[in-house]
């Protein structure tokens, strides 16, 4: 299975992480490198602190970091099962990028948003098929905390 996460800020990247480590094939998204390569690195600090407080090995740290591809190119989102959208809480901003990604994926590949405030219902409006959205709620920080919920529109 390969992951799909947009919005590489601090929910997007630990979120990236969680999966990555699961032994999933990760591709962490946003619109600039900058933003991309800076939540990289804080991957990359916190695996290597799971390393030197022993709870993981060096080999696993390797294994997790050749999980995570890094993109600006929602195209990259072509051949993902799980789309995981994490970007700014803005109604019009998630419908349009939903819809965006719709026509990129799949008819099988599962659209989730990581929104905690914002109608499901309402996002999925934009899509031409609704019940392709899910709602996926990750608690803050989301490689310490388990999934809190998930709900479809």
């Amino acid at each position: 299975m390969k992951v799909f996460i947009i919005g590489a800020g601090t929910m997007g990247s630990g979120i990236a992480q969680v999966f990555a480590a699961k032994g999933f094939q990760t591709v962490l998204c946003d619109i600039d490198e900058k933003f991309v390569e800076k939540k990289y690195l804080a991957i990359v600090n916190n695996i290597e602190r799971l390393v030197k407080k022993e709870i993981i090995s060096e080999d696993k740290k390797v294994e997790i970091l050749l999980n995570i591809k890094r993109t600006t190119d929602n195209k990259d989102a072509k051949d993902c099962n799980l789309i995981i959208e994490a970007v700014i809480e803005n109604i019009d901003i998630k419908k349009a990028l939903f819809k965006e990604l719709e026509q990129i994926v799949s008819k099988d590949t599962i659209l989730a948003t990581n929104t905690s405030s914002l109608s499901i219902t309402e996002i999925s409006s934009a899509l031409n098929d609704p019940a392709k959205l899910i709602g996926m709620h990750f608690f803050n920080p989301a490689p310490l905390m388990k999934l809190v919920e998930y709900f479809q529109a």
